[in-house]
Parts: C-alpha cells; structure tokens; sequence
C-alpha cells in the first residue's frame, strides 16, 4: 500500500516540478473523485497558467465550483462544456466546442464519469444504457477523438477511474447487455470495466508515448452510489447500506489525491517520457504494465494482476470488443 502521507508529499512538489501551460480535461469532475482530483490539479499548478476544461451537464450548477477553482488558481484558464456524455453525440458535440475554444493539445484526460443504475435497464434516445455509456462508450469516444491532441503533448496522460484490474468474462453475444435478461448491476459494471481496459490496451499499443492508468479506487464517499438510489428499496439502502459504506469508504479528497498521482508521477509513466514526470518517491518501485500496455491500479495504489484474465479476454474477445464499440458508435451519431 502507498501511504497517502507519501502521494501528499509527492502531490507538494507539483507546483515546483510542473510545466506551465498544461491543458487538462476533466470528464466527470462536478462531485465526487473527479471533482477531488480536479481541485489537487488547480492547486498543482498554482501560477503554471493551466488550461482545464470541465466536461459536465450543468454550468450554473457547477458556478461554485468554478468560482472555488478561480479563487485557488487565479492563473488558470477555466471552461465549463455544457454537455449529456451520456449521449454518444454529446461527446462529439463536447469535443468540438473544445477545439472551437482552441484546443490543439492536450496533456492530460482525466475521466471519472459514471453511476450506479439500481433501476434495471433504461435507454437513452440512442439506444443504450446510460450507466454504461458514460463508463465505457463515452470515455472510449473521448480518447478516440483525442489521440491526435494527446501526442502534441511531450508527456501526455490518460487516466480512468473506474475498476481495472477488476476485469471478468464478458457475455459477447450482448455486449451491450440490450437483453433485459443480461443485464444487472453486476453484469454491466463487469462489462464496462472490462471493454474500457481492452480498449486502453490498444490505444497504448498503436500509442506507446502515452501514459494509460485504469485505476480502481474501491469504496469512496461520493454521491455516486446515492444517485442511483431511488423509490422504496432505494429510500432503504440509503438508510441502511450508505451509512455503513461510508464508514469503512475513503474520502474524495484522497481517492482524489491518489488519482492526480497517478497522473503526474513517473511510476505510472510509460518509458518514452518517464523522465518527464514528477520522481517516484523513494521507496517504491515502478509500477508494472498489464502485457497491454496499461497501468492497472488498485486501492492501494499497487499494480493490479488480473494477467490470467486478461490474456484469455485478448485471445478470445479483444476484437469482438472494438468491432461492436464501432458498431455502437456509428449507430449513435447516424440517429
């Protein structure tokens, strides 16, 4: 386990190691880990003039979290894409409001979008789930459109937070679990983290100068849970479940933490620019790759070994996964 008084000291350095002029872009940051993450990145690069934009449904919801994020960074460039990413469209839409404002590099995505859907299987007007479409479809969509942008950057950085290392078998004949029989929480929180990994392996493999962390961060106190939550046997879980879940949780501003060090620190940085990226502390070692080219993390901020797993999913399902991802995508945006 790394000590998260290490990932602090660590975290402290940034603002004297860090390079000016970084961009960010945060999907996921108006709660929770992603928003945790996102106010470690403003106070990082405290007078670097960063450039982050902020992925999320509502502006004038997030007006505080803006003003906070003015007021720790007053040399950041801050900007708020209004967009639905649980629509594949809406990801298109968000990427090209982006470079409208100027994008044309990116050093760091940062994705941590999601929910628990308690309610069984409902569809957006593009056909799919929405639990699932921000955890994998949108995400995949996102790094799709900015391999481009990220290999400008000399140090670039993708990193989802979800479950890697969680990976498990996939039903591929309903990868998208469209039957009602195949899809439960379980079943599409395991499909969701098991395409996301695969597809980050072969983006880092036609990609080698970027750095990709999955990284599961296990029990947290977010509003993620509870959103999900709804009528009778939702009103029981969050007076019974929630509270204990929250006990033994971490908090967001460590899961939050853990995340920007990911991102930032040479541990989980791929050879080509790990000289780039802030020292690993002394102590640790390098954090191993998945045979994909993945940084898999747990809660404990080690390498993950779900090896066994992951060399049978590659073998067998790897394909069949990007085939049906593109499948997906075609049919959303032609709607």
């Amino acid at each position: 386990m790394v000590s998260y008084k290490t990932i602090i000291q660590s975290l402290s350095s940034l603002p004297s190691t860090l390079p000016s002029n970084l961009t960010a872009v945060f999907v996921g940051a108006t709660s929770g880990i992603g928003q945790a993450t996102l106010i470690h990145f403003a106070r990082a690069t405290v007078s670097k003039s960063p450039t982050i934009y902020i992925v999320g449904r509502s502006a004038s919801a997030s007006g505080k979290l803006i003003a906070d994020l003015r007021t720790i960074n007053p040399s950041a460039k801050i900007e708020f894409v209004e967009r639905d990413v649980s629509l594949i469209k809406g990801v298109d839409e968000a990427v090209a409001d982006m470079k409208k404002d100027g994008l044309d590099k990116l050093d760091y995505l940062i994705m941590s979008v999601g929910f628990i859907s308690l309610e069984g299987r409902k569809e957006t007007k593009e056909g799919l789930e929405p639990s699932m479409t921000t955890r994998y479809y949108s995400r995949a969509r996102f790094i799709h459109h900015f391999i481009p942008l990220l290999n400008t950057s000399p140090n670039p950085h993708v990193l989802n937070v979800l479950a890697g290392g969680q990976e498990g078998r996939l039903n591929t004949s309903d990868l998208d679990l469209k039957s009602p029989k195949n899809y439960s929480i379980i079943s599409a929180a395991v499909h969701s983290a098991t395409m996301l990994t695969l597809i980050l392996e072969r983006y880092a493999t036609a990609n080698p100068k970027i750095s990709f962390v999955h990284s599961y961060p296990g029990f947290v106190a977010t509003p993620l849970f509870e959103r999900g939550l709804s009528g009778i046997s939702g009103i029981l879980l969050r007076w019974t479940v929630v509270p204990v879940v929250k006990w033994f949780a971490m908090s967001a501003e460590e899961a939050g933490g853990r995340a920007l060090f990911y991102a930032t620190n040479a541990r989980y940085s791929v050879v080509p620019t790990e000289s780039l990226a802030v020292a690993i502390p002394q102590g640790l070692q390098k954090a191993r790759l998945s045979e994909g080219g993945v940084f898999l993390v747990g809660k404990d901020s080690e390498s993950s070994d779900n090896e066994k797993m992951l060399k049978e999913l590659r073998e067998k399902d790897a394909d069949k996964v990007w085939e049906h991802t593109n499948q997906i995508w075609n049919a959303a945006i032609s709607a």
